[in-house]
């Protein structure tokens, strides 16, 4: 089988045309044309996940995030690109739009935090909302924790709130946006310091749950529809540990 049907198979789920411009998303190392056996699936390409995706030996990385994600204009021996392609893998990340595919990223967060109902934006495809049963911010950043680990951040902790926008990722910036969408909460995995006080001032609490927690979720939804597809494939999703330590 070759590589062009897996890729094929991720454009009919999340259309590599929907990527936003600014994105590298689709084939960036490599060939669709290669022969395909096994495939390794991680959120990012690091010195440590391209060491485990070569001892698993995969014929294709798959990531959320691009290998090359600005213009290069030097790949030195030794550099993780220079190593990339001396793997002899190949590389297809599936990014923005992946984010705002029908369960996609964003989708899948908010499923697995109890939001019901989730439906794009009619501003912003980046953007979802959904509902909840009410209960206070606190009470909801608990569960965000409880289902996802790592480290979450939250404004107005006593705020009872039942719609609630979802952006996975970086999508602190979408807070005005969530409020005039209705919203009482927006649940994302980055934020920047002026966007927590935006979020005190348009009485909206902010959820911040981290980058890798709200978009890691992705790689074992998608192994398991890839195995469900292609039955001849072995697939591995990556083991190295969120680059992020919490004190």
């Amino acid at each position: 089988m070759k590589i062009k049907e897996i890729y094929d198979y991720l454009d009919r789920i999340a259309p590599f045309s929907t990527a936003a411009e600014w994105d590298n998303t689709g084939l960036s190392v490599g060939s669709l044309e290669n022969d395909v056996k096994k495939i390794y699936i991680a959120l990012d390409v690091t010195s440590d996940s391209l060491k485990e995706a070569v001892s698993f030996g995969a014929d294709l990385f798959l990531t959320h995030h691009p290998l090359i994600f600005n213009p290069v204009n030097l790949i030195e021996r030794g550099s993780l690109i220079y190593k990339a392609v001396e793997s002899g893998i190949t590389f297809i990340s599936a990014h923005s739009n992946l984010d705002i595919a029908s369960g996609g990223v964003s989708d899948t967060l908010g499923d697995l935090c109890g939001i019901k109902n989730l439906h794009t934006s009619n501003i912003d495809d980046f953007l979802k909302i959904g509902e909840i049963d009410p209960c206070s911010a606190q009470d909801f950043a608990f569960k965000v924790k409880s289902v996802l680990g790592g480290k979450v951040s939250f404004t107005n902790p006593e705020k009872l709130i039942k719609n609630v926008a979802v952006c996975s990722g970086s999508g602190g910036d979408f807070t005005a946006l969530a409020k005039e969408e209705g919203a009482d909460a927006l649940l994302t995995g980055e934020a920047k310091h002026h966007e927590y006080l935006l979020s005190k001032e348009l009485d909206i609490s902010l959820i911040v749950a981290g980058h890798y927690e709200t978009e890691n979720i992705i790689c074992k939804k998608t192994a398991d529809m890839l195995k469900m597809k292609f039955t001849d494939v072995e697939i591995m999703v990556s083991s190295v540990a969120v680059p992020v330590n919490y004190i």
